[in-house]
């Protein structure tokens, strides 16, 4: 048994020549060494020191220490506690007595650990000529069942093994308990040898009687008061998971594990930062389980695990990046932010992997663009990956919120009956509501049916229709038999109209629908799709007028507010 925590090897224990993580044991010590025990009588001695070290230090047989408990007139329990100061895996708890005779008395001896500091305690082994007498128990030393081998047993202590300087008491953590060859496999045997603290009971030690000349001859009993113990060993390893060689004293002369495998803590039972790709676990001979770092491709050094990750994964991998840098997003820092795109002629984990958009302040809805592309997200007529020039069939035009408009070109146009001569994109005549002044008065609106706050959100062709994706996000005003609701709609706009821009709808903006569901141009192409035609009011959406829109209910408060705030 090694005295202290002392150890070297040629190379790391941990882990294979090649670096191949392995599983490792922490040296085995004797770690009731240099430990003072606490000795206490359940009749309090008086004037009596209670903290002894004679049991625990260098045992020499031939120069013993004893101990030797106070003589008594009275009959109680010696109990002696041995606080280990951490988490220790016992293999064995040894006795010796100063004396070479075998106990002729009915003795009892209880062994007990603690897992929390002493603050709650549980037998591990009962020593007794009469177990069921005294403790309710058989004389066994095999447990007869998995359920019964995290169970105290009892059995005769004697005979006792005899050494130089005395008789040994000893017992064995896994002796008889079947599931021992498993132990590396066994959480519930793993639990049953660790212990913080050691407790032993001498149970109703008799008191100093006379006895007679013949008796006197006889080898004195180490039970027979006074009770003489030389020394008491706990064998056994740091508790430190698989994860671990060597146990040292940290500054404040506590012993703490020297952890491997990127593991944590004084037991090695957490991974340290950054190593969260996985659940921690305890080593085992077949699977060191080494903690895994996070991967953040450079752009993080700070991550957490997720249990609902690593469940979908296949439970591969569950760490999730955080505080992404270098303008990354995403669980491995693998995407770009909102505003910057990916520079394909930089690897993943270069700082400047992502670059900002360059979207053109004018022609560009917004600073955003693909992530992946760098597509910018064009106005009406104006394209490029940058959004920096004029669609085909199209010019530059004066306002910032039409950069480029429709090149004109003339020709006819049937309307109803009638004909009129018509300027591209739009005709005055046609396009009546986007080219004049719209007034609004009382009976204009009350033609109308429904008042929709909306979010375009997509649109693509389907015949002589466009059908926009939208979301209806408040409700104002429907007709009686509208089935217009809050949520996700499809909108169809004619062709022949869009094409004019009436109305005029960008996609990825919110506007202001007023518009008609009567007529010939209400519902359709199928009778439950809303249509917005060039009699449709399509304003871009100002946030003021939300709690002055809710506020009018009536047609008079509405006619008032609408002259006020949509005339162009």
């Amino acid at each position: 048994v090694l005295q202290g925590f002392v150890w070297t090897s040629p190379h790391d224990p941990c882990y294979y020549l090649d670096g191949r993580p392995r599983h490792c044991l922490s040296e085995f010590i004797n770690a009731a060494y240099g430990v003072p025990v606490n000795a206490s009588f359940s009749q309090k001695a008086p004037d009596y020191d209670t903290n002894i070290t004679a049991l625990t230090d260098l045992h020499n047989p031939h120069n013993l220490t004893c101990w030797i408990a106070p003589r008594s007139p009275d009959t109680g329990e010696w109990v002696l506690t041995l606080p280990l100061g951490r988490r220790f895996e016992i293999t064995y708890i040894s006795l010796q007595f100063c004396y070479q005779g075998e106990p002729s008395d009915p003795i009892s001896i209880s062994i007990l650990k603690s897992m929390d500091y002493g603050r709650t305690w549980r037998p591990m082994q009962h020593y007794s000529s009469d177990c069921l007498g005294k403790f309710g128990l058989p004389s066994q030393t095999v447990a007869q069942t998995r359920h019964q081998e995290t169970e105290p047993l009892c059995s005769d202590p004697r005979p006792l093994q005899k050494q130089r300087g005395g008789m040994v008491l000893a017992f064995s953590t896994l002796d008889g308990r079947p599931s021992s060859p498993d132990f590396d496999y066994s959480p519930t045997l793993q639990d049953w040898v660790t212990a913080t603290d050691i407790r032993v009971v001498f149970h109703q030690v008799s008191k100093d009687t006379k006895v007679d000349k013949a008796k006197e001859m006889a080898p004195a009993s180490p039970f027979r008061a006074p009770l003489a113990l030389s020394d008491l060993q706990v064998g056994g390893r740091c508790k430190c998971n698989g994860h671990a060689s060597k146990c040292r004293r940290d500054d404040t002369g506590r012993a703490v594990c020297v952890c491997e495998h990127h593991t944590a803590g004084p037991d090695c039972d957490v991974c340290e930062d950054f190593y969260f790709d996985r659940p921690w676990h305890r080593a085992t001979p077949t699977h060191p389980n080494p903690c895994v770092a996070c991967e953040c491709n450079g752009h993080s050094n700070k991550c957490r695990f997720s249990m609902e990750v690593f469940q979908q994964s296949g439970r591969r991998s569950g760490g999730v990046c955080q505080k992404c840098r270098h303008h990354t997003a995403g669980r491995h820092c693998q995407y770009c932010q909102n505003g910057y795109t990916r520079d394909h002629n930089k690897a993943l984990n270069h700082r400047q992997a992502c670059q900002p958009c360059q979207c053109h302040p004018v022609g560009a809805v917004g600073r955003w663009c693909n992530q992946t592309s760098g597509q910018c997200l064009c106005r009406d007529g104006v394209t490029g990956l940058r959004c920096n020039r004029c669609a085909p069939g199209y010019k530059q035009g004066k306002s910032p919120l039409r950069p480029c408009i429709r090149k004109f070109r003339r020709r006819k146009a049937r309307i109803g009956r009638s004909y009129c001569s018509e300027l591209l994109p739009e005709c005055v005549s046609y396009c009546q509501p986007s080219q004049v002044k719209v007034r609004m008065n009382l009976e204009t609106y009350c033609l109308k049916d429904y008042v929709l706050k909306v979010q375009v959100r997509g649109m693509e062709r389907s015949g002589p229709w466009w059908q926009f994706s939208i979301s209806v996000q408040t409700v104002f005003r429907t007709g009686s038999t509208s089935r217009v609701r809050r949520g996700p709609l499809s909108l169809w706009v004619p062709d022949r109209d869009l094409s004019c821009g009436c109305p005029a709808l960008n996609v990825g903006r919110t506007f202001l629908l007023i518009g008609a569901e009567e007529g010939e141009r209400g519902w359709g192409p199928e009778e439950s799709r809303l249509v917005a035609d060039r009699s449709t009011l399509a304003l871009q959406w100002r946030e003021h007028w939300s709690p002055k829109l809710r506020g009018f209910r009536g047609n008079k408060n509405f006619n008032i507010f609408y002259k006020k705030n949509f005339k162009n």
